[in-house]
């Protein structure tokens, strides 16, 4: 009971972070734009992170928004239906590039946040279902001296 009423807030709170990272009109205030282009050129001023372009940290940033949808919704699911969370979190991605196309004027619906969400997606589900299939189920009933 405990369990479901935590992985409940999680799914909660989560919903609202993605709600207003992807469907309110405007993700960064000013300060918060400034504070990105500060880390971007503090990070492309070192020759080891000098790849990383705005474009390159929007895509992993996006991967990484999308690994948490994937894994609660792996650990709401039967542990060997884990896959359909992935398949899930690419529907979820689909539907919220939909809406920023047709509701959201101020946002820009890209195909590159579906591949990147629904890898988020994907690696998020993964990694419930590999640890849950790890590790051994317990029985009811049975308890160990």
């Amino acid at each position: 009971m405990f369990r479901k009423l935590l992985l409940l807030l999680l799914t909660a709170g989560y919903a609202w972070v993605l709600w207003r990272m992807t469907l309110t009109p405007h993700v960064f205030t000013n300060s918060g734009q400034h504070f990105v282009a500060t880390v971007l050129r503090f990070a492309q001023g070192h020759e080891s992170t000098a790849w990383l372009t705005y474009d390159r940290a929007e895509f992993l940033a996006n991967v990484a928004m999308f690994v948490p949808i994937g894994a609660i919704g792996a650990m709401w699911l039967p542990r060997r239906a884990w896959f359909v969370a992935a398949v899930l979190a690419v529907g979820l991605s689909v539907g919220i590039e939909w809406t920023q196309h047709v509701a959201l004027p101020s946002r820009v619906a890209d195909p590159r946040d579906v591949l990147s969400n629904g890898l988020g997606g994907i690696l998020g589900a993964t990694f419930i279902g590999v640890v849950r299939n790890a590790v051994p189920r317990r029985r009811p009933g049975l308890r160990t001296a």
